[in-house]
């Protein structure tokens, strides 16, 4: 009696064991099934915008920020001096502007002068053209006023050339390209000033956290690194062979390899629509590989997922698995099954 009960109990296993095995074999096509996910988490690389010496680190490694919060400075006195020298620029530039419009003033009340000297000239070369031909005056004296209608003509024209000169330099403007140039680099200046106290731009949690006072960092240097908690999303790959349930807003169950024995909801959100070729990364020409196996690996599809009720010990990089839920009530009872038997699995490995 008791040999026919193992016996049965032996069938039972076994016949689901190749039940289980069967629907692992067809699951691609009616329940995608995946070992191969990842959990990550928005990560912000906080670089500083300036180069110089480290004065003071203000967190430490694992504390939360807030958006806003100063992370660490770096030694401002050469940046002080460089904003301090283009304040001065600026104030030389404004000065040398100031004395180009006093210039213009000057220029256009001389030019006023001499237009009205050549109007004059001009006026007597006239009134001496009349008197010659009547013999009233002398060739020489006809000579000389002809001269200084020549003369203050000219003393007209450089006149007029002065002020088109100071207008050019002026540019029509409230103030000119030199003045422009010492205000952008004064602004600049201060920025860099502004950039030596290295601020949150996000919430989060700091991690690999790296620095110390007294010592030197590059502009661009990643000093830091900002975990946001709250924004996070599961990476997993299936078989292109199921891709038609592998669509935004089918639910998904997923198990942990942290976390043993649980089963968590979820859903695609999305897929990515390439994958990278490594035979042809550049787009460059193809490289043909002769494989004489007639069955090969199946193409993997990258989908994005959305974890509901995500636990916040789970870090950036946990492994899990995932199972592509069923419309089928039958199919997704096994579903549930497996993948809470793979939860459970979690114990032992």
């Amino acid at each position: 009696m008791k040999e026919k009960i193992y016996q049965y109990i032996i069938y039972v296993v076994l016949t689901i064991v190749g039940c289980f095995s069967l629907f692992l074999l067809i699951s691609d096509n009616v329940a995608p099934f995946t070992t191969q996910s990842t959990l990550y988490r928005a990560v912000a690389n906080i670089s500083p915008q300036v180069s110089g010496v480290i004065t003071h680190v203000d967190v430490k490694n694992g504390q939360t920020v807030n958006k806003g919060q100063q992370l660490f400075t770096i030694d401002s006195t050469p940046y002080a001096l460089t904003v301090r020298q283009a304040q001065a620029d600026l104030a030389q530039a404004d000065q040398n502007y100031s004395a180009q419009t006093q210039q213009l003033a000057t220029a256009n009340q001389l030019l006023k002068q001499r237009q009205l000297q050549s109007h004059n000239a001009a006026t007597s070369l006239n009134r001496f053209k009349k008197l010659i031909n009547k013999g009233l005056v002398t060739q020489q004296q006809f000579d000389d006023a002809q001269t200084q209608a020549a003369v203050a003509k000219s003393a007209y024209q450089a006149a007029k050339t002065d002020v088109l000169r100071i207008k050019a330099l002026l540019n029509g403007k409230t103030n000119n390209a030199a003045v422009a140039l010492a205000q952008a680099k004064l602004a600049q200046a201060q920025l860099d000033l502004a950039h030596t106290t290295v601020i949150a731009q996000t919430s989060g949690t700091i991690t690999n956290l790296q620095l110390q006072a007294g010592s030197y960092i590059t502009k661009g240097t990643p000093a830091l690194f900002i975990v946001n908690q709250n924004n996070a999303w599961l990476s997993a790959d299936f078989n292109e062979k199921g891709m038609a349930h592998l669509q935004p807003q089918q639910p998904v169950y997923i198990a942990f390899d942290a976390l043993p024995g649980q089963v968590f909801n979820g859903t695609i959100s999305s897929q990515d629509r390439a994958e990278f070729d490594a035979e042809n990364p550049n787009n460059q020409l193809s490289t043909v590989t002769n494989d004489k196996h007639w069955i090969r690996e199946l193409q993997k599809i990258r989908t994005r997922i959305q974890v509901n009720d995500l636990d916040s010990a789970l870090i950036s990089g946990a492994r899990a698995s995932v199972m592509v839920q069923s419309d089928n009530p039958i199919i997704n009872t096994i579903v549930k099954v497996w993948i809470k038997l793979v939860a459970l699995f979690h114990y032992v490995y």
